[in-house]
């Protein structure tokens, strides 16, 4: 299972990142922005936000923006502001949990495994693939299917954006720190060894506009 924590306490990130690590991937994000890059790039079964960033309330904006790509995805407010308005006000957002800091690790940890299960995605079947989404795993008549680390993300970008046709520069954009230095042959390439390990028709091609997994979340 995937999460992110977004938190201008950086110092906090890192902690909370040791402390969970053992248990899931976690992404940290010191800004607004950099959250919604990490959405943008990876489908999150749980993402934990603060409700500040540089002074300003920005979770309402966060909440907003990871729901809108992926409705799956549950979000934990973890936040200073914790009178009963402010609580009221976290879940009008859109929030589906909200912690109060200070908090234990242990309470933390309860709450996001909690959420994973109640918004838990059914594992899919496409063209004889079985597909795990929160463990972002590959089986084909049980057994592991073992896809590249470029190849595991181009595959899941695109499952989280189904049924969206999603561009080769969008492509880029996700998989690669500096893609301004990545030609878009790199991706045919990438898509074209996913067809070869799954099934051609998995991944389809749209002429002129990009890649598309036809079967959304």
């Amino acid at each position: 299972m995937r999460i992110l924590i977004a938190d201008d306490e950086k110092e906090l990130l890192e902690l909370l990142k040791m402390s969970l690590e053992s248990e899931w991937i976690v992404d940290i994000a010191s800004s607004v922005d950099e959250a919604k890059g990490y959405l943008d790039a990876f489908h999150y079964a749980v993402a934990v936000f603060d409700r500040t960033f540089e002074g300003a309330d920005r979770v309402k904006e966060l909440i907003s923006y990871a729901k809108s790509g992926h409705a799956g995805t549950a979000v934990l407010v973890l936040s200073a502001l914790g009178g009963v308005d402010d609580k009221v006000e976290g879940f009008g957002y859109g929030a589906d949990d909200y912690l109060e800091k200070p908090f234990d690790i242990k309470e933390l940890r309860a709450r996001i495994a909690a959420l994973s299960r109640r918004f838990a995605v059914r594992k899919l079947t496409i063209e004889g693939i079985e597909i795990d989404p929160d463990a972002e795993t590959l089986k084909r008549e049980g057994e592991a299917v073992v896809l590249s680390k470029n190849e595991q993300a181009l595959f899941f970008y695109l499952l989280s954006k189904a049924p969206q046709v999603v561009s080769r520069e969008e492509i880029l954009d996700a998989l690669y720190d500096n893609p301004q230095n990545i030609t878009s042959n790199a991706v045919d390439e990438l898509v074209a060894r996913i067809r070869k390990k799954l099934d051609p028709k998995v991944i389809k091609t749209v002429k002129t506009r990009g890649f598309v997994i036809e079967h959304g979340l």
